[in-house]
């Protein structure tokens, strides 16, 4: 009697855990690269910018991200450019006035995910879905380096880290 309920614990355990890493997914969040300085309303990035975003690329190219989403500027496309092209995946456009269609999506549907964004939409996506105050303000002007990852699972907390990612 004693064995079957050992094996009975052990295979609830497994299921258990199993559940729960089938259940995770996480989601990469990162304001656009460097942009050019100029009176365009819609800026490009700069050479740094373009490297930023080759390197976000190639990083999150084996993070099995299955969507990638971006404001329509050019410089959060071309942010996420390099990871699209690499996965063979499209970019879809959220628009950042409406950040709670794109969160309720990302919810749903449960799959890693790309976030690029601005400086100043970055701080209510990331806080809604980790679930607490990760980011107090905005990000300033000049960050272009913080790379916030946070795993969601249907058993646990949300757990968010942020990478500095140069």
């Amino acid at each position: 009697m004693i064995h079957f309920r050992f094996y009975k614990y052990v295979i609830f355990s497994l299921l258990i855990l199993f559940l729960n890493q089938s259940c995770s997914y996480t989601i990469y969040v990162s304001r656009h690269a460097e942009k050019e300085i100029s009176e365009n309303q819609n800026p490009s990035l700069t050479q740094d910018g373009k490297k930023r975003a080759d390197k976000l690329g190639t990083y999150l190219n084996d993070k099995n991200v299955k969507l990638i989403f971006s404001t329509n500027t050019e410089r959060t496309k071309k942010t996420a450019e390099p990871l699209a092209i690499k996965s063979i995946k499209t970019i879809s456009i959220y628009d950042s006035k409406k950040p709670d269609l794109l969160l309720s999506e990302i919810k749903n549907l449960r799959k890693n995910t790309l976030i690029i964004g601005h400086s100043n939409t970055l701080k209510y996506l990331v806080n809604n879905l980790s679930g607490k105050t990760i980011l107090e303000n905005d990000l300033g002007d000049l960050e272009y380096d913080k790379l916030f990852v946070i795993t969601r699972s249907a058993f646990r907390k949300p757990k968010a880290q942020i990478y500095i990612f140069k």
